[in-house]
C-alpha cells in the first residue's frame, strides 16, 4: 500500500509538472537542442505519468496487483525525465 501511495503521489507530481513544461517551448539550450525536450514531448511524460497514476490508484483497489514493479518502472521515467534538465543547470561549459 505505501509503494501504491508513493508511485501514486510521484506519478501525478510527474504529470503535472509536466503538463505544465509542455504549455511553452524550453528556453535551456541543452534541453531544447540537445535532450529534444520540445512541448510534445512533454506531454508524452504527462500522459505517460497519468496512465502510471491510474495504475497505481488500481493498484490500491485491487491489493493483487503488485505495486512495487510497477513503482520500478515508473522511477526509471522520473530519472529519463527529469535527468533531461540537470544539464542545464550545471555550472561546467
Amino acid at each position: 500500500m505505501i509503494s501504491s501511495l508513493a508511485g501514486l503521489v510521484l506519478s501525478l507530481f510527474v504529470a503535472t509538472f509536466a503538463a505544465f513544461k509542455s504549455r511553452r517551448a524550453a528556453t535551456n539550450y541543452y534541453a531544447a537542442n540537445v535532450y529534444g525536450m520540445t512541448p510534445h514531448s512533454h506531454r508524452v511524460y504527462a500522459a505517460v505519468s497519468a496512465v502510471f497514476a491510474g495504475l497505481f490508484a488500481y493498484s490500491l483497489a485491487a491489493p493483487w496487483v503488485p505495486a512495487v514493479p510497477l513503482l520500478a518502472v515508473f522511477v526509471l521515467i522520473f530519472i529519463f525525465y527529469f535527468s533531461s534538465f540537470a544539464r542545464g543547470f550545471s555550472d561546467e561549459e
